[in-house]
């Protein structure tokens, strides 16, 4: 018998302790999947607070960018995006 067990690559369980945390920040998150990819696509309201764990997944390889709200600098929509495993 093979187990074929991998890893949840997730920006969710990045962030987390071996089970995945969404941070407070992260209001509205949407996932799109496509051939050897997924984009999770996140909007804030609080961008100073994203600031740190941004920081973190970018570190460990995550694509990140943020497009700023319009009048309101706290607010932002965010793409975390890599490639597949």
């Amino acid at each position: 018998m093979t187990n074929n067990i991998t890893t949840l690559r997730t920006p969710y369980h990045e962030l987390g302790d071996g089970s995945p945390r969404i941070p407070g920040w992260a209001q509205h998150r949407s996932v799109y999947r496509s051939a050897g990819r997924t984009l999770y696509l996140v909007e804030t309201d609080s961008l100073a607070g994203a600031s740190q764990d941004l920081d973190t997944l970018s570190n460990r390889g995550w694509d990140v960018r943020i497009e700023r709200g319009g009048s309101s600098s706290a607010t932002a929509n965010i793409s975390l995006t890599r490639t597949a495993a």
